[in-house]
Formats: structure tokens, C-alpha cells, sequence
């Protein structure tokens, strides 16, 4: 993956869950991805990007690839992805 993101929270694996369904809401808003759930693993697709977030108790990992054309913005969609991530999943 060219972005990869870890971030421990407290919220348990429903709240967890609930808290990465609204950034799915929000890329499929932005970036026009589908987005699905297969277990605990919310797996998204788009022109743009596609990847995975895989929700823990504990934790979210986020897996994002790229397309050539979003390669020169990794930095910046890498850090708004932290950006969200942060405010979602406090507790």
C-alpha cells in the first residue's frame, strides 16, 4: 500500500465500527469511492484510490493505494486521512 495508517482507540469493535462507516460515508462523498464491509474490513474502491480499513477493539489499520495520478498528493492525503482518523475515533 502506498499509505499506511495504525490508530489505537478506546471506542470497542461496534463503536469502532460505527466511527469507520462515517469516514467510508465521507470518501465515498469526496472521493467517489464504493465502499464494503466483508467482516470487521471495510474494503473501498474508486478512480482514485481503493484500499482497506481493517477495525479492531483496540485499533484501526488503514491500507490506501494510490492511483499514478494521486501519487504527487500522497503526503497531503496521507495526513488528512490521519487528520480524520483522529477526530472519529475519540473516545
Amino acid at each position: 500500500a502506498d499509505i499506511n495508517i495504525t490508530r489505537a482507540h478506546s471506542l470497542g469493535l461496534d463503536d469502532g465500527r460505527t466511527a469507520v462507516g462515517q469516514v467510508a460515508q465521507k470518501l465515498e462523498t469526496k472521493l467517489g469511492v464504493d465502499a464494503e464491509w466483508a467482516g470487521n474490513t471495510l474494503q473501498f474502491d474508486g478512480q482514485g484510490a481503493d484500499g482497506h480499513i481493517e477495525v479492531e477493539a483496540d485499533a484501526v489499520h488503514v491500507a490506501i493505494n494510490l492511483s499514478a495520478f494521486l501519487q504527487p498528493m500522497r503526503g497531503r492525503v496521507k495526513s488528512e486521512a490521519e487528520d480524520y482518523l483522529d477526530r472519529h475515533l475519540e473516545s
